[in-house]
């Protein structure tokens, strides 16, 4: 069965060091957008934290497959906000 890595990009970056097997890549989408789906319902104010919420897949021999971004942008009606950050490379 093929695995698949679900990279992270947002205020950190958080590579999938052990990735999940997917019996196909149609199975990989759908866990992508679920697990998407999982981070910001568990915690939807940290998608304002930074400018951009990506997600990359990609085989094990890193060959990116597709990326899924969510953006907001912000209308010239809305409040000033504080600025957003941009993602930082986590240093584990």
């Amino acid at each position: 069965m093929p695995r698949y890595f679900f990279h992270l990009e947002h205020v950190k970056i958080v590579k999938d060091e052990l990735g999940s097997e997917h019996p196909n890549f149609g199975a990989a989408k759908l866990h992508a957008v679920k697990k998407v789906a999982e981070i910001l319902g568990s915690e939807p104010q940290t998608f304002w934290d930074a400018d951009a919420f990506r997600m990359t897949v990609s085989e094990a021999d890193g060959l990116v497959l597709f990326a899924l971004e969510i953006v907001a942008t912000m209308a010239p009606a809305a409040p000033p906000t504080k600025q957003r950050g941009t993602p930082r490379i986590r240093s584990d």
